[in-house]
């Protein structure tokens, strides 16, 4: 349970972001009624020296101006107040018994790739005693984890993440260039004379709005380039980060032999005794497929060159809990991982290219930047891969440890040199990339016999052996 001082502190921040945006409309309304009123007709249509065209079109493109900025803003505000992209809440309790394993994991080890902690489970939030997905964070203002959470903005009533972030930036943009026209315009005839006081009000305040936008949009769009958050952006130079990757089914451990459940101890301890558990040696339901539930098996261990890099960290294989009573029919397949720690500043989900991580978020169409109705492209998690695209940063990390896949091999390729002679770094295939899954890996040790076989190729061609 919260803390009487986080629960005061949760109250008053989300009393803040109730008044706040109304505040905002307020304010817009106010400079509305000074460019309309006072300036445009009282001063440039009713003045002493009438400027009716420059009145009008003063206020018309004003308004114009403010439809897309309101419109950006109310949709802002829908998705912030019903769905910003929250996580669901869980209703157990993670402590108490230490063998206990919250159910929802099936989400997450029939991906390929997710965030993980050292014993290989997905990360845990204790507030919302649910399991949270790669990139989720949760905020103390709200209670709740949110998916890609960016930052929690008063301005907009709540927390800008996945599904909000895209409708934020359009917003901001809007906003700087109402305001910026209204800075101009007023800074113009303000020039002329000191007609009203209310004109330096609104002159203040579209400049206040100017510098602040164009800040966050600078903030934001950088941001977007590199896709990282405002949280990850923080941590991102000095953290690390733990990832689950499914082997390849050639280093998959057999499906008679299992590895031990991450409650008790991971692969990697030296404390594994291979102590049976009170599970029955025989399943009610009399078929061959639940053999496998109640091995108790020694641990596979078929990985040497991986797990002499310094990224590996061990091995899990789910599904963890299997039912000794009523097992489902057929089993299911279990799926060994490796948990490889990457470098600090390591960020798998960056695509490579500023182009790529920019429309990750608002898209590939123009008609996408400018109207605030679809939701990012990273809002699909429709890939069984990982739960967003992952890029050459993390490929690098499988060539680091040894897993890099490979679809097509040539004497080039293999040698890694070019006709020149010159020595040329392998380009890594697509892999991960756009939720392709890899045909398999091949092993380090292949990897060598390729190059060894290709090279004496070579050398005989150069001796004239009619291959």
């Amino acid at each position: 349970m919260a803390s009487n001082a986080e629960s005061q502190r949760r109250k008053g921040s989300l009393a803040t972001a109730r008044v706040v945006p109304t505040l905002l409309a307020l304010i817009v309304v106010y400079a509305s009624y000074v460019v309309v009123g006072p300036l445009s007709i009282n001063y440039l249509i009713n003045g002493p020296n009438p400027r009716i065209t420059a009145g009008l079109t003063i206020s018309i493109i004003w308004f114009l101006l403010v439809i897309p900025t309101a419109v950006s803003w109310a949709r802002l505000l829908h998705v912030v107040a019903r769905h910003p992209g929250y996580v669901a809440q869980g209703g157990g309790e993670q402590t108490g018994d230490p063998n206990y394993i919250a159910p929802g994991l099936e989400e997450f080890y029939n991906r390929d790739v997710f965030v993980c902690d050292s014993r290989g489970l997905p990360i845990w939030c204790a507030y919302c005693q649910a399991w949270k997905p790669d990139r989720a964070h949760h905020n103390q203002d709200t209670g709740r984890c949110t998916l890609k959470m960016d930052h929690f903005c008063p301005w907009v009533g709540g927390v800008v993440g996945e599904r909000a972030m895209k409708f934020f930036a359009q917003f901001l943009v809007y906003s700087l260039i109402l305001s910026s026209y209204g800075l101009v315009v007023l800074a113009y005839f303000l020039s002329e004379t000191r007609y009203d006081v209310q004109w330096i009000v609104a002159l203040s305040l579209a400049g206040f709005f100017v510098f602040f936008t164009a800040g966050m949009i600078v903030n934001t769009v950088w941001m977007a380039l590199k896709n990282v958050t405002t949280i990850e952006n923080i941590t991102a130079r000095r953290g690390t980060m733990l990832l689950a990757v499914l082997l390849p089914p050639d280093l998959q451990a057999p499906q008679g032999l299992r590895l031990p459940s991450p409650v008790a101890r991971t692969s990697r301890s030296k404390s594994d005794d291979g102590s049976s558990s009170d599970r029955p040696l025989t399943s009610d339901l009399d078929d061959a497929s639940h053999q496998n539930y109640f091995n108790n098996g020694r641990v596979y261990r078929g990985l040497r060159h991986p797990s002499r890099s310094k990224h590996w960290k061990g091995t899990i294989t789910y599904p963890l809990a299997l039912s000794s009573d009523q097992p489902p029919l057929p089993a299911p397949i279990s799926r060994t991982f490796a948990i490889l720690e990457t470098s600090p500043g390591t960020n798998p989900w960056d695509l490579g290219t500023p182009w790529r991580n920019f429309t990750a978020v608002f898209g590939d169409k123009l008609h996408h930047w400018l109207l605030p109705v679809r939701h990012s492209p990273c809002c699909d998690h429709s890939s069984m891969v990982s739960q967003y695209p992952l890029g050459p940063q993390f490929e690098q990390l499988l060539a680091d440890v040894g897993l890099t896949q490979y679809h097509k091999w040539n004497d080039s390729s293999l040698s890694g040199v070019g006709r020149e002679g010159r020595k040329r770094k392998r380009k890594l295939e697509e892999g991960w990339r756009n939720g392709e899954r890899p045909d398999g890996w091949p092993t380090k040790k292949e990897v060598g016999r390729m190059r060894r076989e290709a090279s004496r190729k070579r050398i005989r061609a150069k001796r004239g052996v009619d291959l």
